[in-house]
């Protein structure tokens, strides 16, 4: 998902004042990672410091796998010490954090606390540090480098936009596609690190306020209008042309479904199809995308939007709402372009403005439409 511009040179090319770092707030992210775990099993190649929020009890913990359990009215390590409902764990030497196996290792903070089915895990550290996590699975880091830092100002402003979303769960966003993906530093990628630091702290910002920054895999040759996805109008998430994406692989794609998965996708969505035999586009956006799905048969018929039809599908089955469809026998065929809500940022298409010679503002200000880059 620390936060001040890395350089007096990088203000400079923007045109940004560059103010002293030490004023700069570090703006610190909290990530769900796991949530209602009867137990989980923290380690670290330094010992562990364990902070029980309730008492205010701070102790040390030898190098070691170590199994924290859900226990009545609090958490324990069995037959070595128990803590109130709230515990947080950190390394000597700012270490990162192992939770479960090596494959997850976090920096700062991992917090355990108590919930209904045992523990939630969360994962609070700063929001830069947040983002070395972020980028190498949600962009290719070998693209081209202007590419790569558009996606870094854009992950973080919509990480900071996306601050207390899940207040009520204890943390800010998820470690998956409901907010960005975040692999913890398994995941991090020298070249992506080098696109977050040479951003630090810049944003997108829309009246002054930081914007909801969404982004997609490639946009099929137009961005989205939000409004069109999700029933709300941001007026920097208009939909735009987007001539950038040659090469992607999902420039063209086919997807072929039997008309009885149909028929059950749509009683899924609560309406009473039977004998689903035909099926068609019956409204499109300005974008080409479909807004409305039609299916029908001897015994009525029925409507889907397409951002619906394509959630219960499921997002990496039905790439886009981008398509047209045909009925051959038992068969619907859908024939699309690109991969996504097609709403903000293209990464396919700002890859392309890369090759260009495109600088990552001019990117960022071509798919948000009257933003401004500017530090935080």
């Amino acid at each position: 998902m620390r936060l001040f511009l890395a350089g007096l040179a990088a203000a400079a090319v923007l045109g940004i004042p560059a103010g002293p770092v030490a004023a700069q707030r570090i703006q610190l992210v909290r990530v769900g990672l796991l949530v209602g775990r009867p137990e989980v099993v923290l380690s670290a190649d330094a010992p562990l410091r364990v902070l029980d929020v309730q008492s205010d009890r701070q102790e040390q913990l030898s190098v070691g796998a170590w199994v924290f359990r859900a226990s009545p009215g609090g958490i324990e390590i069995p037959g070595t010490a128990r803590y109130g409902p709230l515990v947080r764990v950190s390394a000597e030497g700012d270490r990162p954090v192992r939770v479960e196996d090596k494959l997850r290792a976090y920096r700062g903070v991992v917090e355990l606390r108590r919930d209904a089915a045992g523990m939630t895990v969360v994962n609070e550290l700063d929001l830069e540090s947040y983002l070395y996590g972020v980028l190498k699975m949600e962009i290719n880091p070998a693209w081209p480098p202007e590419a790569v830092k558009a996606q870094a100002v854009a992950a973080r402003t919509l990480a900071l936009a996306s601050l207390g979303r899940f207040a009520r769960e204890g943390y800010d966003v998820r470690d998956t596609t409901d907010s960005q993906v975040y692999g913890g530093v398994t995941f991090e990628d020298p070249r992506a690190t080098a696109a977050v630091d040479a951003t630090r702290g810049l944003v997108l910002v829309y009246d002054g306020q930081p914007i909801l920054a969404v982004y997609h895999a490639d946009s099929g040759g137009r961005t989205e209008s939000s409004e069109n996805v999700w029933g709300r109008a941001y007026p920097y998430l208009r939909g735009v042309e987007d001539p950038f994406t040659a090469g992607s692989p999902y420039e063209r794609w086919t997807l072929s479904v039997p008309l009885p998965r149909l028929e059950e996708v749509v009683r899924t969505a609560g309406l009473p199809a039977r004998g689903v035999s035909w099926v068609e586009v019956a409204e499109v956006s300005e974008s080409g995308r479909a807004l409305r799905v039609r299916f029908g048969g001897p015994e009525g018929t029925w409507e889907l939007s397409g951002h619906r039809l394509r959630a219960l599908l499921g997002p990496d089955v039905l790439r886009s709402t981008l398509f047209t469809v045909r009925v051959e026998g038992r068969l619907a065929t859908f024939e699309g372009r690109g991969w996504g809500h097609g709403v903000g940022l293209s990464q396919w298409g700002a890859r392309g403005m890369a090759l260009r010679g495109w600088d990552f503002t001019r990117i960022l200000q071509h798919y948000y439409t009257g933003v401004q880059v500017t530090a935080r």
